[in-house]
C-alpha cells in the first residue's frame, strides 16, 4: 500500500500502521476469543480523532479525503477486521447524517459522533430480510410529533456496543424511513450474539422494538426516501470499508505466509522453494497487488465525484473480499495445524475472510449488479465498432 501512495498520504498511512502495530493485532485474537474490544480501546481511536475520519472539522472531525479513509481501514483490517466493523458502520451513519440530515440534526448529532462521545450503528438487515430491503418487516407508526416502532434487526454489526442506531423501517407499512434511535430508549431490547464465524469481537446484535418511541425530528430525509437514496449511499461507504478492510486482510496473510515459507523447512529444503507453495504466494501476491490498484483506483473515483464511482467500489469490494476468502483459505494450508488453531491469527483471517464476502452487499449481488453493468457496456461498445465498420466500408 505504501509504495503507491503519494507522499501526502505515506505518512498519515505510517502513523495508521504503528497504531495498529501497537495498540491492535497484538491483543486482536484475544479479543477474538473473549469476543469483544476493550472499551479503552475504543476510547483511544477516539481520542485519536479516527472516529471523526471523513467528517468536516467544522463538526469536530478529522476532514480526511476517500483516500485516507480507505488507507486507514487497510491498516486497521490488518489487525482486526472487528475493529474495522467499528468503522464501518460509525461511518456509514455519520455520512448519512451528512448527506441527507437537517442543519439541526447535523450540528446535533454530528460532533458527538465524530469526536467519539457516542458510537453509531446501521440497523437494516432482519431475519426475513437482507438484500432485498423491501422485504422489511419493521414499522413505523406516526403518532403527532413521533413515530411508534416495531420489529426486529438482527446481525447488526455493533448493535450491542452503539449509542444510537440509524433504524430502517416502513411508515404505515408502505413508505421506507430512517431513523436514529438512541439505545437507551424504553421497548428497545439489545441482545447480543455469540460465536459467530466471523467478526466475533464486532458485538453482533439482535435489537427488538416494542412500541419504541422516536421522535420525528430523528427521521433523516424524508418518507420513501430510505431505500431509494440513503440505504445506497450509506452502503457505498461500507463497500469501501469491506474492500480496504479485506485488503489488509490479504497484506497480513501474505506477510505472515512469506515469511513462513522463507524459514519453513521441508525435505531439505525452504517451503518457498516447493513448486506448489511457490505458486500459492504467487496468487497471493498478485492478488495483493490488483486489490490493491482496484480499491485506490475507487477511492480517487469517490474523491474525483466521478460517475463511474459506484461501480468501481462494487468491483473493488468484490475483488478484494474474494482474493482475502481465497488466500486466507490457501494461508491456512501453508500454515498447516498451527493455521488450525483460534489462537494464531491465520484462522482469525479465515473466519474472517469469509464474513466479508457477505456483509454489505454479498458477492453474489455484486455479480448480478456488476455482470449485467459489463454486459450492457460491452454491448454498446460492439455497436459503436460496428457503425464505424460501417462508415468506413463506406468510404
Amino acid at each position: 500500500m505504501r509504495g503507491h501512495l503519494a507522499r501526502s498520504h505515506q505518512e498519515p498511512y505510517r502513523e495508521f500502521v504503528d497504531f495498529v502495530n501497537t495498540y491492535v493485532e497484538p491483543y486482536a485474537n484475544r479479543w477474538d476469543i473473549e469476543q469483544g474490544i476493550p472499551q479503552d480501546v475504543i476510547r483511544r481511536c477516539a481520542e485519536k480523532g479516527f472516529l471523526g475520519a471523513t467528517i468536516p472539522r467544522e463538526y469536530r472531525g478529522q476532514g480526511w479525503d476517500y483516500l485516507t479513509y480507505g488507507a486507514f481501514t487497510e491498516a486497521i483490517g490488518r489487525g482486526s477486521i472487528s475493529l474495522s466493523g467499528l468503522f464501518n458502520v460509525h461511518t456509514m451513519v455519520m455520512e448519512s447524517i451528512l448527506k441527507w440530515g437537517s442543519e439541526e440534526q447535523k450540528a446535533y448529532w454530528l460532533p458527538m459522533l465524530a469526536s467519539g462521545e457516542k458510537v453509531g450503528a446501521l440497523a437494516m438487515t432482519e431475519p426475513g430480510a437482507g438484500s432485498d430491503l423491501m422485504m422489511m418487516q419493521t414499522t413505523y407508526q406516526q403518532q403527532g410529533d413521533r413515530f411508534i416502532l416495531n420489529g426486529q434487526k438482527k446481525w447488526i454489526t455493533f448493535g450491542a456496543a452503539a449509542d444510537v442506531l440509524l433504524v430502517f423501517g416502513k411508515l404505515a407499512g408502505e413508505e421506507p424511513i430512517a431513523c436514529l434511535v438512541p439505545k437507551d430508549s424504553p421497548g428497545l431490547t439489545i441482545t447480543p450474539i455469540p460465536d459467530m464465524l466471523g467478526f466475533k469481537a464486532s458485538y453482533l446484535a439482535t435489537l427488538e422494538f416494542n412500541n419504541v418511541e422516536v421522535p420525528a425530528a430523528n427521521m433523516i430525509g424524508r418518507p420513501g426516501f430510505a431505500i431509494s437514496y440513503l440505504a445506497p449511499y450509506a452502503l457505498e461507504f461500507g463497500r469501501i470499508s469491506i474492500a480496504f478492510a479485506s485488503l489488509g486482510l490479504l497484506r497480513a496473510c501474505i506477510e505472515l505466509c512469506g515469511a513462513h515459507v522463507m524459514d519453513r523447512k521441508t525435505f531439505g529444503t525452504n517451503l518457498i522453494d516447493q513448486g506448489m507453495i511457490s505458486h500459492m504466494i504467487t496468487d497471493m501476491g498478485v492478488d495483493l497487488e490488483a486489490a490493491t490498484l482496484l480499491c485506490l483506483e475507487a477511492v480517487k473515483a469517490k474523491d474525483g465525484h466521478s460517475p463511474d464511482a459506484t461501480e468501481k467500489i462494487m468491483v473493488a469490494k468484490y475483488f478484494s473480499s474474494r482474493a482475502g476468502a481465497r488466500h486466507s483459505t490457501n494461508a491456512v494450508q501453508m500454515m498447516g495445524a498451527l493455521g488450525c488453531n483460534e489462537h494464531h491469527s491465520v484462522s482469525r483471517y479465515y473466519r474472517d475472510a469469509k464474513t466479508m464476502e457477505i456483509v454489505e452487499g454479498s458477492n453474489q449481488i455484486h455479480q448480478l449488479l456488476l455482470g449485467k453493468g459489463f454486459a450492457k457496456r460491452a454491448k454498446r461498445a460492439m455497436r459503436t465498432s460496428e457503425k464505424a465498420k460501417g462508415v468506413q466500408q463506406r468510404v
